[in-house]
């Protein structure tokens, strides 16, 4: 009598794991981008005048990608750490998507 190895049961919980995270953050940006307030967005960003925030042209919209970028970078370093937050991250990437689409708007003439 030959014994044949027993394979246990793939887990595929991360996997599944990763793929529901994942479509909730997708979810969660979606949602953010309807609900965009650009001027309560952007004045939490104190390097940005009143004036940058309201003009319509390419430079302040680059000027406001700069801040949304630098803040990012600040939110990343602090991964792991107890002052990290999630929804502020989450924010930070709706409002970068958001600013994005609207210098490409400005650029084309759209």
């Amino acid at each position: 009598m030959t014994h044949r190895p027993v394979q246990a049961p793939q887990d595929d919980r991360p996997a599944r794991f990763a793929t529901e995270a994942g479509a909730a953050l997708d979810a969660a940006l979606v949602a953010g981008l309807h609900a965009y307030d650009r001027t309560r967005a952007l004045t939490r960003f104190h390097r940005l005048s009143p004036d940058t925030i309201a003009s319509d042209s390419p430079d302040g919209a680059r000027a406001a990608l700069k801040e949304i970028e630098r803040a990012m970078r600040g939110e990343r370093a602090r991964r792991g750490h107890w002052s990290y937050d999630l929804n502020r991250h989450i924010s930070l990437l709706v409002a970068h998507r958001a600013e994005t689409a609207r210098l490409h708007r400005l650029l084309n003439g759209g």
